[in-house]
């Protein structure tokens, strides 16, 4: 039951801050550890578990008001129209493809832009955070000049958001980065028209991550 004393000092040094207080307001007895160090060390655990959870339900709190604020601005224009939801981790905007683009294409349509117009500006208000364009297909081949894969046209569809954002609402290309992931992250059935409507798709994450 004997714990190495430089083995348990190194557990200490895993953690964030410097910790002098376990739950209820003990203190670190070194001179005890040796006997001790076991229970103090779940002690110490369950601590920190309690740390993290309260920091993950802090963010979760903030990242609903996010997707709440967004909602409220855009339900008189185009709520039906995306889909928003929210972790601990991120607040999820969920475009659909074929709102945004003719089918196998990658420029934005301009019967869209008025929507882009709108998501922008409620965007704008996060410009600090990290904010993830992520482009998404079914799983429908496809092989033309311009995009050989689903991954290229995925990935160029991230990029038009991207760039729409970057160049005409003067986002930091520091707090932005796109990517495609063609069909290898679906979220319905690629079997049915229904469900490979869903898997077309563009997802804006703004990251507010749980160290």
């Amino acid at each position: 039951s004997n714990i190495d004393l430089v083995k348990f000092k190194a557990l200490l040094s895993s953690f964030d801050n410097n910790i002098d207080l376990l739950p209820g307001g003990k203190t670190i007895d070194e001179d005890n550890l040796i006997n001790n160090g076991v229970i103090q060390i779940e002690e110490l655990a369950t601590y920190k578990k309690s740390l993290n959870t309260d920091e993950e339900q802090s963010k979760l709190e903030e990242n609903k008001k996010i997707a709440d604020e967004i909602s409220k601005e855009l339900e008189d224009s185009i709520v039906d129209e995306i889909d928003i939801t929210y972790t601990a981790q991120y607040v999820l905007l969920s475009l659909s493809g074929a709102t945004l683009f003719d089918s196998a294409e990658a420029q934005i349509k301009e019967e869209s832009m008025q929507m882009m117009e709108d998501i922008s500006r409620s965007l704008s208000r996060y410009m600090d955070y990290t904010i993830s364009i992520e482009g998404h297909t079914d799983n429908r081949p496809i092989n033309t000049y311009k995009y050989p894969s689903n991954m290229y046209l995925s990935s160029s569809r991230a990029i038009s958001v991207y760039e729409y954002l970057v160049n005409e609402k003067g986002f930091s290309k520091d707090k932005l980065f796109a990517v495609g992931y063609g069909e290898h992250r679906p979220i319905a059935d690629n079997n049915t028209p229904e469900g490979r409507a869903k898997n077309r798709r563009v997802e804006i994450k703004i990251i507010n991550s749980v160290n």
